[in-house]
């Protein structure tokens, strides 16, 4: 599997998707039809390793692939979307149970031994087994994720709540062009920046920062005359979707 990186340079940092601004000269991502294949190909994959056909009129056939991967292999399943299976019987062990337990229900001059599973005691061994597989299969896992770098970002799965930050450098009073987020939002709640050293000739101060100028870029200014200042810079808000 290949991120959009590998058929077009057209990318935001990591590979990821990026959007485009007619006025900041910036092209969106395309949507490439290599791209498309490969995912479709990936999935589709997956699916008729553990389903006989692809069926248009079923959109549930990835789950039931990943239903039938832990019953194929028990061992392999016991830790999916989180959750680890520790206190489930795998079918390897219910059917050795199983037999063992019919090669003790013997009845000989009409004594039964009494030590064997009742039929209601399986189905009820292998329900619970099965709404594990089920309950682990369909449970989405809200999780944080992260670009940990000097220009980076921090978002909550769970409520939406994105975080950005960086540095970049400015001209002497001036201001640069607009600059792409390494995410885009959906909503800017706050940008600001400063100076990384105010230099000891300014006269106004630290006054250089950040702002946003769309839930997509930012810009960097810097008033300080004569001088040429890097700036750090962060930004908190919403990402699509949420």
């Amino acid at each position: 599997m290949e991120r959009i990186s590998a058929w077009t340079p057209l990318v935001a940092p990591l590979g990821q998707f990026r959007y485009g601004t007619v006025a900041g000269g910036v092209a969106p991502t395309p949507l490439k039809a290599e791209w498309l294949n490969m995912i479709q190909n990936e999935l589709a994959s997956f699916i008729l390793a553990y389903l006989p056909k692809l069926d248009a009129e079923d959109n549930t056939q990835l789950l039931k692939a990943i239903q039938a991967f832990g019953e194929r292999f028990p061992q392999k399943a016991t830790t999916l979307a989180g959750y680890g299976i520790l206190d489930a019987y795998t079918k390897t062990e219910a059917d050795w149970l199983l037999s063992k337990k019919a090669n003790n229900a013997i009845t000989l001059a009409g004594y039964g031994i009494g030590d064997a599973y009742t039929k209601a005691v399986v189905d009820a061994l292998l329900a619970a087994k099965q709404a594990l597989i089920d309950n682990l299969a369909s449970t989405k896992q809200d999780k944080n994720t992260a670009l940990m770098a000097a220009t980076g970002w921090c978002l909550d799965s769970a409520t939406g709540f994105l975080e950005q930050w960086g540095s970049g450098e400015c001209g002497p009073d001036s201001t640069t062009q607009p600059i792409n987020f390494p995410r885009p939002f959906a909503e800017v709640y706050n940008c600001f920046g400063n100076k990384v050293t105010p230099n000891a000739d300014d006269s106004d101060g630290n006054a250089a920062g950040a702002r946003a100028v769309s839930a997509t870029q930012y810009q960097l200014f810097n008033d300080t005359q004569g001088f040429r200042a890097t700036i750090h810079w962060r930004a908190i808000g919403k990402a699509p979707g949420f």
